[in-house]
């Protein structure tokens, strides 16, 4: 990621650039996790639409939003969409885009979550190129990541389990990144947090 050029470029305009940034890292394009990295959307009010949960950040210009248990820091003049379960974030000329979720599915364990994370991240990667997957933690749990790149972006998938829960947090950007979407990619990964479970689980 430190290598990439921080210097910003325009995005191609219309619908087809929009479907591009689609599948940029991983998760199949239409699948449950309709994301980035194989997802994308357009969206609506930075300032907190109704269903999303966000309040200031530390970070200037950062708010942190709140998808179940998870919580991460996004730029606050980035369009924002979504719910309690969803939210998805997309910078002004549409040149970067952030979708954070839990799925619905409960799992049996820890393991069989990153099982089944690995296995959607590999069966994603057929039109990505310069693939790069490995286990890693995020908010402080075990996690995998994807990074890659399509047809002109560049993107990161994150996967993390607790307790049997799988959030996906996935971000794609316009290559090369520009200094204010580089920034927003790290501090999805780095300022990403689980709060506890009712009843101390």
């Amino acid at each position: 990621m430190d290598a990439m050029i921080p210097r910003r470029r325009r995005r191609p305009a219309g619908a087809r650039a929009r479907r591009r940034a689609g599948g940029a890292a991983g998760w199949p394009a239409g699948g449950p996790a309709a994301v980035l990295l194989a997802l994308a959307a357009a969206c609506a009010g930075g300032g907190g639409p109704e269903g999303i949960q966000s309040r200031p950040a530390g970070d200037e210009g950062m708010l942190v939003f709140t998808v179940g248990r998870l919580s991460f820091e996004g730029p606050a003049a980035w369009e924002a969409s979504g719910d309690f379960r969803r939210v998805r974030l997309v910078s002004p000329q549409s040149a970067a885009r952030i979708d954070v979720q839990v799925t619905d599915r409960a799992y049996r364990d820890d393991r069989e979550c990153l099982a089944q994370a690995n296995e959607a991240l590999e069966r994603g990667q057929g039109s990505l190129s310069g693939v790069r997957r490995h286990a890693t933690r995020l908010a402080g749990r075990r996690a995998v990541v994807q990074e890659a790149d399509q047809a002109g972006w560049h993107g990161w998938a994150w996967a993390v389990c607790d307790g049997g829960e799988q959030y996906r947090l996935f971000f794609t950007g316009r290559s090369p990144l520009g200094d204010e979407e580089l920034r927003a990619s790290r501090l999805l990964a780095s300022s990403a947090a689980l709060a506890g479970r009712s009843g101390g689980r």
